[in-house]
């Protein structure tokens, strides 16, 4: 998989917890990701959406950008796998309700560059992947409050990635069911 950016601004070995700051370029690592995405995931995926914090301008965060991809009622695992695998994404498993069908895309062992997160398109977790960003976009206080609890949470978690993630759910969830 040829990857057309520098690991300097995009991407981060999978171990390591590093809040960057705001990078236009997530955008077109999105935008690039997602015309190579449409045309292979053809009749599986309803819709490629850019998610979590590298979709919100401003927003310090992780370098790795987070893609919410809608899958049909008729995609199975397998096929997604096999469409996505030419394109140079690993499949790491079902994730459940923590992230739908996860696969990375990585420019060497263990350094991620995207997240693509296979879920039902209109269920659940499609719907609170937009609302996340939603509610980030527009809200000056969830953005500065995301952004102390991430810097903090870096600070503390900096080689413990499971345990970071983990520590922003309940902010999340609050953010998602608006409260």
């Amino acid at each position: 998989m040829t990857f057309p950016w520098g690991e300097d601004r995009v991407g981060l070995h999978k171990d390591v917890v590093r809040v960057a700051e705001p990078d236009p370029l997530w955008a077109e690592v999105f935008a690039w990701a997602a015309r190579r995405l449409r045309p292979a995931l053809d009749g599986l995926a309803v819709a490629v959406e850019h998610v979590g914090s590298t979709s919100v301008p401003g927003l310090p965060a992780k370098p790795i950008v987070d893609i919410a991809v809608g899958l049909s009622g008729t995609a199975t695992e397998a096929a997604v796998e096999a469409a996505l695998a030419p394109l140079g994404y690993r499949y790491l498993g079902d994730a459940g309700d923590d992230g739908g069908w996860l696969y990375v895309l990585e420019t060497r062992p263990a350094f991620r560059v995207l997240h693509l997160h296979g879920v039902r398109y209109g269920d659940q977790r499609w719907h609170d992947y937009l609302r996340f960003r939603g509610v980030l976009r527009r809200s000056a206080a969830a953005r500065d409050a995301y952004e102390h609890l991430k810097r903090d949470l870096a600070a503390r978690h900096a080689a413990d990635r499971p345990g970071y993630t983990a520590a922003k759910t309940g902010f999340v969830t609050r953010c998602v069911r608006g409260g």
